[in-house]
């Protein structure tokens, strides 16, 4: 389970998507000030790509987390092996894949050590968005699909992010064969550090 990560602005990456979304959210009056970086958590307003209305990648704005039935529940994480089961998640997961950038993430070990995960200065972990309607009004909610953990990460934890490669984007967003395909992939290892 990914309930927290890392959006580093030190990295030019990462730093040059975060002004453009700026930069655009100012023109249109809308969320500039709430934009996460450094250390993020579930609800924050957050930096992901999707598809434009030709399917061609998209950064944008998101809240990280999708509303829940019952008052104040707030579902952060969709399991791969299950997400076109539950009907919570299968439209969206159909229609609107995302990626969250970011560089990297935390999990924690039954000891509650904080472990940090990084592959590379960026990574990109696959998602899906959901417009959803509440009596606050319109907002645009995204979720962090998880897998079964590779070596590298399951001796700290049971699940881990479902990471897409930065060449693997474009179809991710575009092709639902291809997602379908990709969601049982194998992750490659990735780097740790305990950070508490």
């Amino acid at each position: 389970m990914c309930g927290r990560y890392f959006f580093d602005l030190d990295s030019e990456e990462l730093s040059a998507l975060y002004k453009k979304i700026q930069e655009q959210a100012r023109r249109e009056e809308k969320l500039a000030e709430k934009i996460a970086s450094g250390e993020v958590y579930p609800t924050n307003h957050v930096i992901t790509i999707g598809g434009n209305k030709d399917n061609k990648p998209v950064a944008a704005v998101t809240r990280w987390g999708f509303t829940g039935f019952r008052k104040g529940q707030l579902m952060i994480n969709a399991r791969s092996e299950s997400v076109e089961q539950k009907r919570t998640f299968a439209k969206p997961f159909q229609d609107n894949r995302c990626v969250f950038p970011m560089s990297g993430f935390y999990e924690w070990d039954q000891d509650k050590n904080k472990y940090f995960f990084t592959k590379g200065k960026v990574m990109y972990v696959a998602g899906f968005y959901r417009i959803h309607h509440s009596s606050e009004g319109i907002e645009t909610e995204s979720i962090i699909m998880t897998t079964d953990p590779n070596s590298s990460v399951s001796k700290i934890h049971d699940r881990m992010p479902l990471i897409i490669e930065k060449k693997d984007i474009g179809n991710w967003i575009a092709d639902i064969d291809f997602a379908r395909e990709y969601i049982k992939a194998e992750m490659s290892a990735l780097d740790s550090e305990l950070v508490s």
